[in-house]
């Protein structure tokens, strides 16, 4: 395996400094003393120039994501298929809703659902978790699925999350 090549399977084993690349945030020298790669430092920095400019190339392209994103306060644990988000046959959806169940599911007091629609895949899921956890917005519950997003939230911090997975959504 080349240099350039050990060097990016390196990169994608740690996404802390995947991410950092793609930010433009790497001193390239250190970041190669970090890696395990078998090769000269200076190769390595080069493999992770290389690199970072190829993430910045495939980032200039987008302009955001079309999303929708939904708040819904009014919820409570549910059985299939009503719920908004379900695991393993328990799950939560909208008070009223239909097969409403107790002792299943999320506890959704005081929580709030955020439905996200539109342009959704795991990669947003991921940077919404992260910049929420970095905002120390407590996650209770999360799912994706057909072009769906729902993260449950404490009711409180239901406009803070709206606005963070808005801007995180811009970003990836």
């Amino acid at each position: 395996m080349s240099v350039a090549a050990a060097t990016r399977q390196a990169v994608r084993d740690r996404p802390a400094l995947y991410d950092a690349l793609r930010a433009g945030v790497v001193n390239y020298t250190a970041a190669a003393e970090t890696l395990a790669v078998d090769g000269d430092r200076e190769a390595i920095a080069t493999a992770l120039r290389r690199f970072a400019a190829e993430l910045a190339d495939d980032d200039e392209g987008s302009d955001g994501r079309s999303i929708t994103v939904r708040l819904h306060s009014d919820i409570a644990p549910h059985d299939c298929p009503e719920a908004l988000l379900a695991v393993d046959g328990g799950g939560i959806g909208r008070s009223g809703a239909g097969s409403e169940t107790t002792g299943t599911g999320v506890d959704t007091d005081g929580r709030t659902a955020l439905r996200v629609t539109g342009d959704v895949d795991a990669r947003l899921l991921a940077a919404a978790l992260d910049r929420l956890r970095i905002a120390e917005v407590s996650v209770a519950a999360t799912g994706l699925a057909a072009e769906t997003m729902v993260v449950v939230v404490p009711r409180r911090e239901g406009p803070t999350a709206l606005q963070l997975i808005e801007s995180v959504a811009d970003r990836v």
